[in-house]
């Protein structure tokens, strides 16, 4: 894992909310935001005031959505879909909303943003809360989201105007869970959520939502990205920006854990208590896998091995470099498949992608096309290719190699997901192909030394982290060498 030294800018994420404006700082104190209504005990919108900074995780801005639906004459609701080249959570699927303004009661923030977006004009009074949602502190951008629902009033019509949005729709919440369980979709959990609920009907909806404790501004310990994959982030001594590391639970009646990664007791306990939920319903743990190994990936290892007495499998490379430390019972070798059994059932190729470390491999659910892309990728910060480990003509093949077999979502080690798998990989190879230009230009004018191109090509990163930039220009050095172009 690598900090932002690539300067690949901004990082926009939420849950739940189509608008784009607004994002964390790491100064500042939050807003103090009215709801505008009574609200039940239940729902827990209630006004606070926190630093956007707190205990080392960025501390959530306020927002809201609204759930607009109509009876024709079946339960419908409208959302949309994020345009593919919005920065996060690009093809999301998710309602109208946004970030509230200073001082901006939240009923009245739903009802700008519905009529911004989509062009519906509500009353804020007859605006019903139905749940609060905190996005969880691995996402860089973080917010405390307010969903209220509101049947949608007669003569009007949602439409969408923006270019953050390519698609709106009325849509049956049943049909909306069968596209997300056949894995043509994208949405968050909170999202889904709602979909699930109002399957049932508009019956006593307003505690049916608020039901989970998730939906009440609790933690959401383990996220279910697509049908059987569940990501679990854990905390973890990463590179900054991240903070947390993503273990990935696949499979359904069979499930392979790939790189529990903590050291620390309360974050194994996490993982554990999620496998305990799992494993209650008949559900069996049948490996251990390791993407790779550096630590922030394999520290939790020797724990889930011993409490679950299941055996521990990475590529021969890993198990080579992390004897000693880890035992290894079982190699994964380049091109291995596995069939996971359970609804929809699973199909997991081992792909090996040397480039960050020698030993990598990315695991591909061939069935729907889901990436597990280790440290290859990241949805937060970059990628450090530091030499000798890390080398960067061979990461350039091996992008090149995941560009290939055309993955339709990609799920990163570090930071939120992308729905956009084609555009992410395809700007992973251009930007270190535009980098290394720009590197081959400055050697060529005379600056021959990692520190001295640094500041030359990397204008766009902060000074304290040039010496991990400087690294990544060795790498492009080496590459250009072994190529007789310098």
């Amino acid at each position: 894992m690598e900090s932002s030294i690539d300067g690949r800018g901004r990082q926009d994420g939420f849950w739940g909310l189509e608008g784009e404006s607004g994002g964390p700082t790491s100064e500042g104190e939050g807003e103090a935001v009215r709801i505008g209504r009574d609200l039940p005990p239940a729902c827990l919108c209630e006004c606070y005031t926190a630093p956007f900074i707190t205990g080392g995780r960025v501390a959530p801005r306020n927002a809201a959505v609204v759930i607009l639906y109509r009876e024709d004459p079946e339960l419908e609701v409208f959302w949309v879909r994020r345009s593919r080249n919005m920065r996060f959570m690009g093809a999301h699927y998710a309602f109208p909303g946004g970030q509230a303004e200073p001082g901006e009661e939240l009923v009245n923030c739903a009802a700008r943003e519905l009529s911004e977006e989509v062009g519906v004009r509500v009353d804020p009074a007859e605006l019903l809360p139905v749940g609060r949602w905190v996005t969880p502190a691995f996402n860089p951008r973080r917010f405390d989201t307010c969903f209220f629902l509101a049947g949608c009033p007669d003569g009007q019509e949602p439409r969408c105007d923006t270019p953050e949005l390519d698609l709106g729709e009325w849509v049956e919440p049943g049909a909306a869970l069968r596209k997300w369980e056949e894995g043509s979709i994208m949405m968050a959990p909170p999202i889904r959520h709602a979909m699930k609920t109002l399957a049932d009907g508009l019956d006593d909806i307003q505690r049916r939502m608020t039901s989970d404790p998730s939906a009440r501004g609790g933690e959401i310990p383990a996220i279910e990205m697509r049908k059987g994959i569940v990501l679990v982030p854990v905390r973890t001594p990463t590179l900054p920006p991240a903070t947390h590391t993503n273990c990935y639970v696949v499979g359904g009646n069979e499930l392979i854990v790939i790189d529990p990664a903590s050291p620390y007791p309360e974050e194994r306990e996490l993982l554990d208590s999620v496998l305990e939920q799992m494993t209650a319903e008949g559900r069996r743990i049948r490996e251990i896998w390791l993407t790779h190994r550096h630590s922030d990936h394999i520290s939790g290892a020797n724990h889930l091995r011993e409490r679950w007495d299941v055996p521990i499998a990475a590529h021969e490379i890993t198990a080579q470099e992390i004897f000693g430390i880890v035992e290894v019972d079982r190699f994964l070798s380049d091109g291995d498949v596995v069939d996971l059994v359970g609804d929809p059932g699973w199909t997991l190729r081992v792909v090996h992608t040397p480039g960050h470390a020698r030993g990598h491999v990315c695991i591909f659910e061939e069935r729907r096309g889901s990436l597990i892309t280790g440290d290859m990728m990241a949805g937060v910060g970059t990628i450090v290719i530091d030499p000798p480990e890390g080398h960067m003509g061979t990461y350039l093949e091996s992008l090149t190699q995941m560009e290939a077999m055309e993955p339709s979502a990609l799920f990163f080690a570090h930071g939120p997901a992308s729905g956009t798998a084609p555009e992410k990989l395809r700007e992973y190879i251009d930007h270190r192909v535009e980098r290394e230009t720009n590197i081959l230009l400055a050697w060529q004018d005379g600056k021959t030394t990692s520190d001295a191109i640094v500041p030359e090509v990397y204008t766009d990163v902060h000074p304290k982290m040039w010496g991990l930039a400087e690294r990544s220009v060795a790498a492009h050095l080496e590459k250009l060498r072994e190529e007789g172009r310098i």
